[in-house]
């Protein structure tokens, strides 16, 4: 087994897992069912503070995100993008699925929300994975 991924792909991934993230929540996609889904207001969402800390956290996130991808393509071997593709719908179906259940469960939020919040994972694992997988 090996830790050790591709430099390129980790950060081409973590810098598309923000830039699909600023793209996603914008206004283009789906800012406005988000924020109806989840209750937030223009007013909660400008008034945050520590935005530097957020998105700084959030990119390390993405790329440990990435990082995680590229250590499972490496060690399983993946050399096509079919087989990219087939375990970024598994990561998907065994980490996402399960938390847009569990919290329109018991946190009761909308089904709608989750797949807004989740999908949005898919797409990040698919390209991650696909990354990893062609170079």
């Amino acid at each position: 087994m090996t830790f050790s991924v591709g430099i390129l792909p980790l950060v081409i991934g973590g810098l598309f897992n923000m830039a699909l993230g600023a793209l996603w929540y914008s206004n283009v996609l789906f800012a406005k069912p988000w924020m109806e889904e989840s209750g937030a207001t223009d007013e909660q969402i400008s008034d945050t503070t520590d935005m530097g800390k957020v998105y700084g956290l959030t990119l390390l996130m993405a790329v440990v995100t990435s990082y995680v991808i590229g250590f499972i393509v490496t060690n399983l071997d993946l050399v096509n993008i079919g087989q990219s593709v087939l375990l970024a719908i598994i990561i998907w179906l065994g980490a996402d699925l399960p938390m847009i259940i569990k919290n329109w469960g018991f946190e009761q939020r909308t089904l709608k929300l989750g797949f807004i919040n989740h999908s949005y994972q898919l797409v990040v694992y698919l390209v991650v994975a696909t990354l990893f997988t062609l170079f």
